[in-house]
C-alpha cells in the first residue's frame, strides 16, 4: 500500500511502527505533530504501555480471547501493539475520521503481521461505538485516548463495553481539570476543580466521577481498578459491571473536597455547602462533585506487576503502580513537603527524612506518584507542622 506522505520507521514495544515525518517548517515539535498528516505522539508511549499491561492482566483473568476497540486510532500504534503483545486477541476494531490514518494503520498492521485480527473503520468515534452498543456486539476492552477530554465519548464507550469488561480513558486537558478554566471543567466533567498542590489528584477524581456518573445512567457500575497521572495527562482504567445496586454503591463514593489555601487544611464531605476552616476560620474552596473512593484495586495492581515481567514497557510505569497501590490506604489529597516547610519557616527537608519523622511520631505515611515531593498521611496539617517544627 502506497502512502502519499513521507514516513519513517521506529520501534515501540514489540512493534515496528511507520509514522509520518514531521514538517520542519513549524516552530516546535509539538506544533509539527499536531499538523502532521497522521497524529503520533512519542511522549504517550508509557500511556500505550499501560494499555498493553492492563489488557494482559485482564485477559489473564478472563482466560479467553478478547475483542478490543480503539475508536480514535491515529497511526494505529496502540491497536497494533495490543494485537501483537497481548495473548489471545480475537479482534481489534480501530476507527478514525482521517483517511490517511486508516491507510497508515492498515500498513502498520500489515508490517507487524496482525492484519488478520485488525479491522479499520473510517467512522466518527461515537458512531463506531454506538454501532457496537448492543448485546453480542460489545467489546471486552474499549480505550478512549483523544486529544483533550474523553468525556464526549464516555457514554457510548460504556455502552459498547461488555458486562465485566474493561474501559480506559485518557484526559490531556489539564488546564480545566487543574482549575485554570473552571467553567470548562464544569461543562466537560460535571464538577468544579481545585487549584493547589494536589490538583492532579483532583483531576483524576473528576475524570473518575464523570465515568461513574455516566455509567450510572445505564445502571452500570464503572469501578476504578488503576488510575494515575504522568507527564501531561491523566489515565483511568475501570471495570464495567451491570446492576443498579452496584451503580448506586459507587455513586455513594461521590462527594466534595474542601480546601483552605491559607493553612493547607483539607477535608471531604458528601454535601456541597460553604465551609469555614476549622483552624484559621477562612472560607474554604470546594471541588467536586468527584470520586472520593480508591483510585485503584490492590489485587489488580499486584497482577499488573506480575504481568509486567512478560511485557515490553517502561520501568517507570512499574514504579507508578507500586506507589498508586500504597496510596489507596489514605484519604484523598496529599501534602507537599516544601509547602509545609515554607509555612513553618524551615529549610526544605529530604523526603526520606520527612517520612521517617512522621512514622516515628506514630502516623502512617507514603510517597505519592502525583508529585516527587508529595506525601499521603493520616496526620493533619497541624500535626505535620508540629512534627517538622520539632
Amino acid at each position: 500500500m502506497s502512502l502519499d506522505f513521507p514516513t519513517k520507521t521506529l520501534r515501540e514495544g514489540r512493534a515496528e511502527i511507520i509514522i509520518p515525518v514531521l514538517d520542519e517548517e513549524w516552530e516546535n515539535e509539538q506544533q509539527a505533530r499536531s499538523k502532521a498528516h497522521v497524529f503520533y505522539n512519542p511522549v504517550m508511549k508509557m500511556n500505550r504501555d499501560s494499555a498493553v499491561l492492563a489488557l494482559m492482566t485482564y485477559q489473564a483473568k478472563l482466560k479467553r480471547s478478547v475483542n478490543i476497540c480503539e475508536p480514535l486510532c491515529g497511526s494505529g500504534v496502540r491497536g497494533v501493539r495490543l494485537a501483537l503483545e497481548v495473548p489471545e486477541v480475537e479482534r481489534v476494531v480501530m476507527g478514525d475520521l482521517n483517511p490517511k490514518a486508516i491507510r497508515l494503520g492498515e500498513e502498520n498492521a500489515k508490517v507487524n503481521g496482525v492484519s488478520s485480527v485488525t479491522e479499520f473503520r473510517l467512522l466518527d468515534a461515537n458512531l463506531l461505538l454506538s454501532l457496537h452498543a448492543y448485546p453480542g456486539g460489545r467489546f471486552d476492552y474499549v480505550d478512549i485516548d483523544p486529544y483533550g477530554s474523553p468525556t464526549p465519548y464516555l457514554d457510548n464507550a460504556i455502552r459498547a463495553t461488555k458486562n465485566h469488561g474493561l474501559i480506559a480513558a485518557t484526559a490531556t486537558d489539564m488546564a480545566p481539570l487543574c482549575g485554570v478554566n473552571p467553567k470548562a471543567c464544569l461543562r466537560k466533567y460535571g464538577g468544579m476543580p481545585l487549584q493547589g498542590g494536589f490538583c492532579h489528584e483532583t483531576a483524576v477524581r473528576l475524570l473518575l466521577g464523570s465515568m461513574v456518573k455516566q455509567g450510572a445512567v445505564h445502571e452500570i457500575a464503572v469501578k476504578p481498578v488503576f488510575s494515575y497521572y504522568a507527564d501531561h495527562y491523566i489515565r483511568a482504567f475501570a471495570i464495567c459491571d451491570r446492576g443498579a445496586r452496584k451503580a448506586d454503591k459507587l455513586l455513594g463514593e461521590m462527594g466534595y473536597i474542601h480546601y483552605c489555601p491559607g493553612c493547607l487544611h483539607r477535608e471531604t464531605s458528601k454535601l456541597n455547602q460553604p465551609m469555614k476552616c476549622e483552624y484559621c476560620c477562612s472560607d474554604m474552596k470546594t471541588g467536586g462533585p468527584l470520586f472520593l473512593g480508591k483510585l485503584a484495586d490492590n489485587e489488580f495492581c499486584d497482577e499488573l506487576v506480575e504481568q509486567s515481567s512478560g511485557a515490553t514497557i517502561e520501568e517507570r510505569l512499574i514504579d507508578i503502580i507500586a506507589l498508586v497501590k500504597e496510596e489507596t490506604r489514605f484519604r484523598p489529597t496529599f501534602f507537599i513537603i516544601d509547602e509545609i516547610c515554607s509555612r513553618i519557616g524551615s529549610k526544605s527537608m529530604p523526603t526520606i527524612k520527612v517520612v521517617s519523622l512522621i512514622e516515628n511520631a506514630g502516623f502512617s505515611v507514603t510517597r505519592t506518584h502525583f508529585h516527587d515531593r508529595g506525601i499521603k498521611t493520616d496526620a493533619s496539617i497541624r500535626e505535620l507542622e508540629k512534627i517538622l517544627s520539632e
